[in-house]
């Protein structure tokens, strides 16, 4: 069963009514305050999702089910989708990659690593309960399967950055069971290893997937290489597991040392197109703290202005110095917070890349300032 398809006739008719009182002087938002008081799943413009279940994968993570309203249309394989969550009356969003539940395009799941000091994972583990009604919006990302499928595809992995791995494998096996599948997935252990158990038994069933749990933590944030003997991402492994890994289309998810290693070791290759990236957390630069930098920045008529230390992203800058500024994932995947760069010079901390001169694209929450800003917001 595809994952995207039409909403339903209901849908359909709720979202034409509310286009033609558009068009009389009532807010769409209006509407949907009226329909979220007779049912919250029935809103056509501010989405919710009712959560259904709880289950612990691990210590430290948390699978959350979700059933959406008629007028979610969806998702694709390795898609994000935004959440909304009310803490202490501030209205807080991240992103999450979701699994269709039985393929069906209403109901999915969310996995969430609990993150020290991580006010919206911390909430959905402790706070969130069966029955609770959450914001969503609608689907969106990059990191998906080509429109036709391709024969082989390879998957890197490392600890919470299976998820979107997942819910690509779960649409292969159901759909297309015939692709042959290399899955290689770092975690500390098999306690921390996300779905241990569901990887395993899909292993044993469906002959066309390799499975290669790594335990490791080389590539896990503050963890010295040097301190661990176990196995890392390199053109050796990859040539051993896969020798055709560089030809083929391979998608990676995890921590920033993985993604460095990755991008490093396809970049080698000559293969980076045939790469693609998925961030899980938000990036953090590893600049000289005692440098700062003056950034300003104009959303309408409502300028901002603050200094950026060069060991903080731009949006963290502003958050610190009291900003509300407008973002969404914080890990640079939804694009919220775009601004032109009018002036001055950042880093792209996905990338790695300096980013210059005036009209260039900048997403905030991944950016870090290397001279005086002059920013635009384009949100």
């Amino acid at each position: 069963m595809p994952e995207i398809s039409s909403p339903p006739a209901a849908v359909s008719a709720t979202q034409r009514v509310a286009s033609w009182l558009t068009h009389m002087g009532v807010s769409t938002y209006a509407f949907d305050d009226t329909l979220g008081l007779i049912n919250p799943l029935w809103t056509v413009t501010r989405l919710h999702a009712r959560v259904v279940a709880k289950t612990a994968e691990t210590p430290s993570a948390m699978t959350v089910v979700l059933q959406a309203g008629g007028a979610f249309q969806g998702l694709k394989p390795g898609q994000f989708v935004m959440i909304g969550v009310e803490i202490n009356g501030v209205r807080h969003r991240r992103a999450y990659s979701p699994r269709a539940i039985d393929g069906r395009r209403d109901r999915f799941a969310i996995t969430v690593q609990r993150q020290a000091g991580g006010k919206v994972s911390n909430f959905v583990h402790d706070k969130l309960q069966p029955g609770d009604i959450i914001e969503i919006e609608q689907a969106g990302g990059e990191f998906t399967l080509p429109k036709q499928t391709p024969p082989e595809v390879l998957l890197v992995a490392g600890g919470s950055g299976i998820t979107p791995c997942m819910s690509i494998l779960e649409h292969l096996r159901r759909e297309r069971a015939a692709t042959r599948v290399t899955l290689i997935y770092f975690a500390r252990s098999r306690a921390d290893r996300i779905f241990a158990r569901t990887l395993e038994s899909l292993a044993a069933q469906w002959p066309a997937l390799r499975y290669v749990p790594l335990e490791s933590t080389v590539n896990t944030p503050g963890v010295s290489a040097a301190s661990d003997t176990a196995a890392t991402l390199s053109t050796e492994l990859l040539s051993e597991l896969q020798p055709q890994w560089a030809a083929l289309p391979a998608y990676c998810c995890g921590p920033a040392p993985l993604m460095d290693a990755a991008r490093q070791i396809w970049k080698d290759a000559g293969a980076s197109d045939h790469l693609r990236l998925e961030a899980f957390a938000a990036a953090r630069p590893s600049g000289d703290p005692n440098v700062r930098h003056q950034v300003r920045i104009v959303r309408g008529d409502l300028p901002m202005a603050f200094e950026a230390p060069a060991t903080e992203t731009i949006l963290v800058a502003g958050e610190q110095a009291g900003h509300a500024i407008k973002h969404g994932c914080r890990q640079g995947i939804c694009h919220e917070c775009t601004c032109r760069l009018n002036s001055g010079a950042v880093r792209d901390l996905t990338t790695g890349e300096q980013i210059h001169g005036e009209g260039q694209p900048v997403r905030l929450c991944v950016s870090a300032a290397l001279s005086d800003l002059s920013l635009e917001s384009l949100n």
